[in-house]
């Protein structure tokens, strides 16, 4: 049986009642804030922890591709010594011909050069594609017989001045009434070839 209460006796419980009630209200304060906390805390432990994996990443790929430079840096750097990585090397290549005619033992060659453009026989799937280059030349010279021109462009192959691409050759028999003289111009060769290079510029014309 529940006693009865005055309202003296409510008066005195009055303290006691405001000191619980802010009690109450302390401690759900204090539940809120420190949830709040853990959760700030967590979000910051997952934060930290996604930074750390991807420094661990970064450092990782950072040692593959220091693996990969050193592995494929001295083939690297004999292309750009030979003049396939890089600029054109067109003085080169024009004593690359005279020097080959030379060597064979030719009468000559003549040569027009045209402006270096995108090589155009790879396809865009292909990663060199967009930096590969060609500068089309046209020969034109004087031959003995058919095997100098093969001679003549292993003689070119063999100089060390980058890839070229041969297109085509034709040889023709100039139109005469003596026989072949073993050492005159009795044919004449034209052939279209293009010069390769890799643009290192990252530019995406010539």
């Amino acid at each position: 049986m529940m006693p009865n209460l005055t309202f003296k006796d409510l008066l005195s419980m009055r303290m006691p009642l405001l000191v619980l009630g802010i009690v109450i209200l302390l401690s759900a304060s204090l539940i809120k804030y420190t949830s709040s906390q853990h959760a700030a805390a967590e979000v910051d432990r997952v934060a930290q922890a996604g930074a750390l994996e991807d420094a661990r990443s970064r450092f990782q790929r950072s040692g593959d591709e220091r693996e990969l430079i050193l592995r494929y840096l001295p083939d690297y750097q004999k292309l750009q010594q030979s003049g396939f990585v890089g600029s054109e090397r067109r003085i080169e290549w024009i004593e690359a011909l005279r020097a080959s005619n030379k060597k064979a033992g030719l009468f000559g060659v003549t040569y027009q050069m045209d402006v270096r453009k995108p090589f155009p026989l790879l396809g865009q799937g292909n990663p060199i594609a967009p930096s590969l280059r060609h500068s089309p030349m046209k020969l034109s010279m004087g031959l003995v017989h058919e095997g100098d021109l093969l001679r003549f462009l292993q003689l070119l192959s063999a100089q060390p001045i980058g890839i070229y691409f041969l297109t085509g050759c034709t040889i023709d028999r100039p139109t005469r009434a003596d026989a072949p003289a073993p050492r005159h111009a009795n044919l004449t060769a034209q052939c279209d070839m293009s010069w390769l290079t890799v643009d290192t510029s990252g530019k995406t014309g010539s």
